[in-house]
């Protein structure tokens, strides 16, 4: 008669294996199904809670992107530090950047701040402001005064970034009580992989002074000759702690392709002048 498998007999087969060899196995998936096989039993917990899985979780050249950090990162598991990426993005680069992790497949984010950004007057105190806020995870912020011309450009090297990844890149701002002249026209996005156009959208960083203007009333918006509403013209989304995000496109890092990755958001059409757009900066994120 064949034996009858039960629960308990599978169980305790898992505990008879090597936990070297449960953790390989543990380590082929994912990090949310590692959490999930800490439940299975004493030997798979054990398991997916070393460092033999997470080390293959974390990207191989951690090690290197950490040594850059603005402050060391101290951790007792490199399972601490898988999460400690995820929820609390690392300065690096003398704070010009910050370094984390997608918390579902463990790929690289980075951002870029606005110190680090190419902006078009920027150094201008006439034209736009540094500031210190509070929520920022980088020391200062660029505040828009006044501008006809708004030109903003990020880079960042694509070998750096997790391979075959869809990844998306988002502004992060935030509009002052009297942001003025950036609903129209709309703001123009592209993205340049190593010198390839990939992307390019249409988008409106204030929606809420598009709806602000009823044409019964005979106001019309600023920037002369209104530019309509479609489906294609990308609107911010809120994030945490205020800001809001916009994204500029969206690119595929393929195996490593040599060459920076180039994101700008301009709007020169006509010398339109505009105000009050408070720049945190340009993420770099997988796209879901």
């Amino acid at each position: 008669m064949e034996k009858e498998i039960t629960d308990s007999t599978v169980v305790g087969d898992i505990n008879q294996l090597p936990e070297e060899c449960i953790s390989h196995v543990i380590s082929l998936t994912t990090p949310r199904d590692a959490c999930v096989s800490s439940a299975v039993s004493r030997a798979s917990h054990s398991a997916a809670d070393s460092d033999v899985t997470w080390k293959w979780f974390l990207p191989s050249d951690y090690v290197s992107i950490l040594s850059r950090a603005v402050n060391p990162v101290e951790y007792v598991s490199k399972k601490e530090l898988y999460f400690r990426l995820c929820d609390h993005p690392v300065l690096i680069d003398g704070g010009l950047m910050s370094f984390g992790l997608e918390k579902s497949s463990g790929k690289k984010c980075f951002m870029i701040s606005a110190r680090a950004l190419s902006i078009v007057w920027g150094e201008d105190e006439k034209y736009w402001k540094w500031i210190v806020l509070p929520e920022s995870r980088f020391n200062t912020c660029v505040e828009l005064d006044r501008v006809c011309l708004l030109e903003i450009c990020g880079k960042i090297d694509n070998k750096i970034l997790t391979p075959y990844t869809t990844y998306a890149a988002y502004l992060i701002f935030k509009l002052a009580p009297n942001a003025w002249g950036l609903s129209n026209p709309f703001q123009r996005t592209e993205i340049i992989l190593a010198g390839d156009t990939v992307s390019q959208h249409r988008v409106c960083l204030n929606i809420r002074e598009r709806e602000q203007f009823n044409p019964w009333w005979d106001r019309p918006l600023p920037g002369g000759d209104t530019e309509e509403m479609s489906d294609e013209v990308i609107l911010p989304k809120v994030r945490g702690v205020g800001w809001l995000e916009v994204e500029l496109g969206e690119f595929n890092s393929g195996d490593g392709i040599d060459g920076d990755v180039s994101m700008s958001l301009t709007e020169n059409k006509g010398g339109h002048w505009k105000n009050g757009l408070i720049i945190l900066g340009i993420e770099v994120r997988p796209k879901h």
